[in-house]
């Protein structure tokens, strides 16, 4: 089979969904929020250095040469959000909203003591393909990346000024033993050009998988929405 190269170029929109401390999707009302109140979505490597043992002979000469490997542990992902959308900080840190008299949702509050192992959270991001042109079925390319399950996002600090004030969230760091599967939504097509979830599951040990797909992102939420029962 033929391999496709691509670009992957401008985030498009986000995902997060509720997952319960095991790394399963949680289903349940305000359970997912889509969103592109984002600015960017930083990830970087996490990684343990081993132990090289070297030694030297008494003619100062190298006579034992073993380097370790440095070992990749997992992946952080930095959040900047565009705007304050209280129920994505609430599924991204486990900070509770504030509602109005009216019920609706109109804040949140930073609040310590809030137990980050106790739940977890699943992140798609989808991004544009450069130059890319639709497929044969007039489907539009994009790239999709999901992150299966991450624990610990906190929020970060922000300043008032002459200028946008932006909430971060930070610490977020993926975790094995994730349940996701083949994910509890439709992300890509199958062979006879139908919406389907991804085409092989994720292992328990997937930090992250990055793929290019034939199905539209989903449009941003209003407010978070709830999950079904598989």
């Amino acid at each position: 089979m033929p391999t496709e190269h691509f670009a992957q170029v401008r985030g498009s929109v986000i995902r997060v969904t509720r997952l319960d401390s095991c790394g399963a999707p949680d289903p349940g009302a305000s359970a997912v929020v889509v969103s592109k109140r984002i600015s960017t979505v930083t990830i970087d490597e996490v990684t343990e250095d081993g132990t090289d043992i070297r030694d030297r002979n008494f003619g100062d000469e190298i006579c034992i040469v073993d380097d370790a490997f440095t070992d990749v542990l997992g992946y952080t992902a930095d959040i900047a959000l565009c705007g304050v959308d209280p129920d994505l900080i609430h599924l991204l840190t486990g900070q509770p909203v504030v509602t109005n008299a009216a019920g609706d949702i109109v804040g949140f509050d930073a609040t310590s003591g809030v137990d980050l192992d106790s739940f977890g959270f699943a992140l798609e991001v989808w991004s544009r393909i450069a130059g890319s042109a639709c497929d044969a079925s007039g489907n539009r390319k994009w790239g999709y990346t999901v992150f299966p399950f991450l624990k610990g996002g906190r929020l970060g600090g922000f300043s008032f000024e002459n200028a946008a004030v932006q909430f971060t969230i930070s610490g977020a760091q993926t975790r094995e033993g994730n349940g996701w599967g083949v994910g509890p939504f439709d992300v890509d097509r199958s062979a006879a050009n139908a919406p389907a979830p991804l085409n092989t599951a994720l292992s328990v040990d997937t930090h992250y998988r990055n793929i290019m797909v034939a199905l539209d992102p989903p449009a941003p939420t209003a407010a978070a929405i709830p999950l079904a029962s598989a």
